[in-house]
């Protein structure tokens, strides 16, 4: 039997690690006290894995190949892209995959109607790495990178984000024989590269975390139309805490904080889930 230890959403904005500049000494110390608080909830509770919920950002896939859902399998994974290298200041690094667990529900997925892709070859970009660079910067924790197609339409719906979320967290808990932390990494709005590109949707924003304070995951899924979703821009990543949320089931979180910079792009949204934990709440910003 597995027990989930610890649930984690984190934002990847390349802009933490690459342009730490374009945020006020103000910003800067309110994120790196909430990313403490992770790192610290991280340490304490010791998990044997870790399972990275987030969207692949056309680095391994694009139009000619979109999985709704991709598991990377492989040995080891590593990142930052290449391509990213340049810009994003995080060395290069090999992590070590919990493949006991990545097939696990590959074949979970199999026979319980996942339609999950698989890669040998996943390259863990910015999406991954930012987090990863602050939560556990010696890359020693082993991970199970999950893809879910958050950027390239046709998107999952998020019901179906909620099932799987929900059909994970049943199969850490009856079906693997580990410890694991949850991380969904990414913002609940964002539109990198889209026309509303530097403006950010702060009211779009606190609404999503009223509902994740309270665990509100059915209202979460109804509010998370196409229309919202085109609303939150190119680069959200609502599903994937929608997808965090089924994994958990009702457990509210016991911290959030929101901080928002005017010059940075994409507000930041941090939260930890401990079970048998008080709420603590970071001063929205």
């Amino acid at each position: 039997m597995g027990k989930i230890v610890l649930g984690l959403a984190a934002p990847h904005n390349p802009n933490i690690t690459s342009r730490p500049d374009k945020m006020s000494p103000e910003v800067q110390s309110k994120l790196d006290s909430a990313f403490g608080h992770l790192k610290k909830g991280l340490s304490e509770a010791s998990p044997d894995c870790l399972l990275i919920l987030t969207s692949d950002h056309v680095t391994n896939f694009f139009y000619n190949n979109a999985p709704m859902f991709c598991l990377g399998v492989s040995d080891t994974c590593t990142g930052p892209a290449p391509k990213e290298m340049a810009e994003l200041r995080i060395p290069r690094a090999t992590l070590k995959v919990d493949t006991t667990m990545a097939n696990g529900l590959l074949n979970y997925g199999i026979e319980n109607g996942i339609d999950f892709s698989y890669s040998q070859e996943m390259i863990l970009d910015h999406a991954f790495m930012v987090p990863l660079s602050l939560l556990t910067p010696h890359m020693d924790l082993p991970i199970v990178p999950l893809h879910i197609n958050g950027m390239l339409p046709p998107r999952p719906t998020a019901a179906r984000c909620f099932r799987l979320g929900q059909q994970i967290g049943d199969y850490l808990r009856n079906h693997y024989n580990g410890n694991v932390a949850v991380l969904a990494s990414g913002s609940f709005s964002g539109d990198i590269g889209g026309p509303k590109m530097g403006s950010i949707d702060t009211a779009l924003d606190l609404e999503f975390l009223d509902l994740v304070k309270d665990a509100k995951a059915q209202e979460m899924v109804n509010k998370a139309t196409a229309e919202t979703l085109e609303r939150a821009g190119v680069a959200n990543e609502i599903l994937i805490w929608i997808t965090l949320q089924g994994v958990l089931g009702k457990l509210k979180p016991s911290f959030t904080d929101y901080i928002c910079g005017k010059d940075w792009s994409t507000a930041a949204t941090l939260a930890t889930w401990q079970p048998n934990i008080g709420y603590q709440v970071g001063k929205a910003s």
